[in-house]
């Protein structure tokens, strides 16, 4: 099973052992090599040399690759491309769009990358993650999801999108009892909606204040039980409080195992529905116990 927990973001004009080391240790679920706004202007070619060297390494262990890269209305798009996908195509698992608010970005990607795979030859497909960046990107949001069969997932880009709007991040990341209640839940109730909509991942927006772990842990908690499957992170030590997050607790784990079980039973007496421990079971019970049992499988 893909797991899409937590997907770090490494900047790829970092130093070449650090970003080594990150890799093999940092334990996501999804790695992104980042050639967008972590990499100034004048060090981007060199990012594109370096993200290609790392691709072709034997580091990943059961982390899948990804690769952000600049936006197409940058002058940067076509290089990344051409750099990255060109040389080491069949090793990208994923790769993060960035700001794409229109269906014809989307799609010129497409044609791109089918371009380098008729000439270099690699077979396998590379998904995308569309940011959404901006209010007319979330306003479009349906028609971004299904633009190309290539869009795997849609990700909350919080800082971005905030800017476009006017909301005040700030004050909310100081102290999110200034609002009532989640500022954000609008957004991300609209990414999910789209997101299961038409079968595709919804990845939850980083939490930017890496020592605050408490506020993570809580953000976290409250993005898996509106439904994302999972969260980006800033820096290593926030891998494993997300993975934690989405974990089920102990009591959670236990219901499940408990309806499954007494599903079962119905089953057999070929009975459709009935009660455990005071609650009426029937067959849609089913899908969201086993994914609870899932969640307490995956790897920490």
């Amino acid at each position: 099973m893909k797991l899409r927990r937590t997907t770090i973001f490494i900047p790829g004009s970092m130093d070449e052992a650090a970003q080594r080391e990150l890799i093999q240790t940092c334990g996501a679920d999804l790695i992104c090599l980042d050639v967008e706004d972590t990499v100034a202007a004048p060090r981007k070619a060199e990012a594109r040399d370096r993200i290609v060297r790392l691709l072709h390494e034997d580091i990943w262990g059961r982390s899948a690759r990804a690769v952000r890269i600049n936006a197409v209305s940058s002058a940067y798009a076509a290089d990344d491309l051409a750099v990255i996908v060109g040389q080491a195509g069949g090793r990208v698992d994923t790769l993060f769009l960035s700001k794409p608010d229109k269906v014809e970005e989307i799609r010129w990607i497409d044609g791109r990358i089918e371009a380098l795979r008729a000439e270099t030859g690699f077979a396998n497909a590379i998904g995308y993650v569309v940011g959404i960046e901006s209010a007319y990107a979330l306003t479009n949001i349906d028609m971004l999801a299904l633009c190309s069969p290539n869009v795997e997932a849609l990700g909350f880009a919080i800082g971005d999108l905030s800017g476009s709007l006017g909301m005040h991040i700030s004050a909310y990341l100081m102290d999110r009892s200034l609002y009532p209640g989640d500022m954000y839940h609008f957004h991300r109730a609209r990414i999910i909606l789209a997101a299961r909509t038409y079968g595709l991942w919804a990845l939850d927006a980083p939490w930017p204040l890496i020592n605050d772990h408490a506020t993570l842990a809580e953000d976290a908690r409250w993005g898996a039980m509106m439904g994302f499957d999972g969260k980006l992170v800033l820096a290593a030590e926030q891998v494993r409080i997300v993975h934690q997050a989405y974990r089920p607790t102990e009591p959670e784990l236990a219901r499940a195992r408990a309806m499954m079980a007494r599903m079962a039973e119905l089953t057999a007496a070929n009975e459709g529905a009935g009660m455990s421990d005071g609650e009426f079971l029937d067959p849609v019970v089913i899908a969201p116990a086993l994914a609870t049992i899932a969640r307490a499988e995956a790897p920490l």
